[in-house]
């Protein structure tokens, strides 16, 4: 599937023997195919950074196929490329809004910049990118989430206008309750 997004950054092109900051680089987003093999070690890097240890092949198999067999539907899987070079990873999700079924929200449901490619830019335009792809296509509210504790992520997505609009919490007896700091319950 070597489709594009109809979305590119608003970075201008780089002329011939200039050195410029990576944020001035044009970025696109390429449709990733499904039987990419480089996409599922990469997607398998970021769920382990995410989660703290690699998934299984098992679930990871059953990952691809559930994404895959939704790919330009409703889901959408791309490459953030830049020179040629890809730096990251995307998968948006739009779905109708659940109070009024006319309206489209859409989210980011997988956001991976390679760690080589970190603080250079190419993660505030990835998410332009893509924000600018689902308000196309209709989407009134754009949601994304970040892991308990990653602090960095949430600042990551602030900067690019997003805000805090709800705690999800999440009931898994199995687990047991970290230990907290009293600064941070005092926090919440």
């Amino acid at each position: 599937m070597g489709e594009q997004a109809n979305t590119r950054s608003k970075a201008t092109a780089r002329p011939e023997g200039s050195q410029q900051h990576p944020s001035a680089i044009p970025l696109r987003l390429d449709y990733v195919s499904a039987d990419d093999g480089k996409f599922r070690e990469w997607l398998r890097r970021y769920r382990g950074e995410v989660a703290g240890e690699p998934p299984t092949d098992e679930w990871l198999d059953a990952y691809l196929k559930h994404i895959f067999t939704e790919q330009s539907k409703n889901r959408h899987i791309w490459w953030a490329v830049s020179e040629d070079r890809k730096v990251g990873f995307v998968v948006a999700v739009l779905t109708p809004q659940s109070t009024d079924r006319q309206r489209m929200q859409g989210m980011v449901a997988e956001f991976f910049v390679y760690p080589e490619f970190r603080r250079e830019g190419y993660g505030k335009r990835m998410a332009e990118a893509v924000i600018a792809f689902l308000h196309s296509r209709g989407c009134h509210d754009v949601h994304t989430s970040v892991p308990a504790g990653n602090v960095r992520g949430v600042r990551f997505w602030q900067t690019c206008s997003f805000q805090i609009s709800r705690y999800l919490l999440v009931h898994r007896p199995d687990l047991k309750p970290d230990d907290e700091d009293e600064e941070d319950e005092e926090e919440l």
